[in-house]
């Protein structure tokens, strides 16, 4: 009989310890096809954002897309190019394009270059820190779906908007001060360019060349297959666990130059391959290098 009981008591401790990731499991891949959007164009839990320009959505969008700017999700503040709205303006604009916590929402933009190929990352990942779980990306972009024909509308979608009240999970980001304190203790991937990271190139708006001690270089352009697709899980894992090693739960924190390309990272990480703890560092060496007192080094893991 106790036998019985300590038995349905350590099932139900399994219960109470794993139900908060059964109630974030998602709805929808978190990377989908053009033929998946295709199908589920009718879906009213659908919402797709298409973060071009506005010009370029006037020419021709996906139907039922919304036009949402990328510039409306990252902002300029106090020298940072790539910051997150304040939640007040996050709630207002993820409410003006219609979304609930229960919304399906795929995010869509250019692959023309590398910028614009990750802005639509860095959208999906502010999405998740409102709490908006079903998040996808469009596997190759308006690139693909352009490619394969298939259907364009020129017409200005507008939904009813609706009341938003994000629930933030700030511990989707990493600060200066967190690294500075772990140190030698979490995994710190470097996700420019080798170039970059090698301080062979800089960008204009990066005082110096440098890095974050203890990175490993794991450049965010090997993500994609030459179309601009995503290289599938197995490919994309050999790439992760030659940087970021095999444990899942690892702490993990990725940044880049501004904060551009390392939300790409921090997405597959989490969401296609399974890491429990990768954060995001949005400042990157931007923010960085505005501290005199943070250590950079040249020579390190490559």
């Amino acid at each position: 009989m106790k036998s019985n009981v300590l038995s349905k008591l350590l099932v139900l401790l399994i219960l109470i310890l794993f139900l908060p990731g059964i109630v974030q499991a998602r709805d929808i891949p978190p990377i989908v096809s053009t033929d998946w959007l295709t199908a589920n164009l009718k879906n009213p839990k659908l919402i797709i954002l298409d973060v071009r320009r506005v010009e370029d959505y006037r020419k021709g969008h996906i139907p039922k897309a919304l036009s949402a700017f990328y510039g409306a999700w990252a902002y300029q503040k106090d020298g940072l190019y790539s910051q997150l709205p304040e939640q007040d303006d996050l709630d207002d604009a993820i409410g003006y394009v219609g979304i609930s916590v229960n919304s399906w929402v795929v995010v869509t933009g250019k692959m023309d270059t590398p910028r614009l190929s990750y802005q639509s990352a860095r959208v999906a990942c502010t999405l998740q820190y409102a709490g908006v779980k079903n998040v996808a990306l469009l596997d190759g972009g308006m690139n693909k779906w352009h490619k394969e024909k298939k259907p364009l509308s020129t017409d200005l979608v507008r939904v009813k908007a609706k009341p938003f009240r994000g629930k933030y999970n700030k511990a989707l980001f990493a600060d200066k001060e967190f690294i500075q304190k772990h140190l030698g203790k979490i995994i710190i991937l470097d996700v420019r360019e080798a170039e970059f990271f090698s301080g062979q190139k800089k960008m204009d708006c990066i005082p110096k060349t440098g890095r974050i001690p203890g990175a490993f270089n794991m450049p965010t352009s090997c993500v994609f297959n030459e179309d601009k697709t995503f290289k599938n899980k197995e490919e994309l894992a050999v790439i992760a666990e030659a940087a970021a090693g095999k444990d899942r739960s690892r702490e993990i924190v990725t940044y880049c130059d501004i904060g551009q390309c390392c939300p790409t990272w921090s997405y597959l990480l989490t969401e296609v391959l399974g890491y429990t703890n990768a954060k995001l560092y949005l400042g990157s060496m931007q923010d960085w290098m505005q501290d005199t007192q943070a250590p950079l080094t040249s020579k390190d893991k490559q």
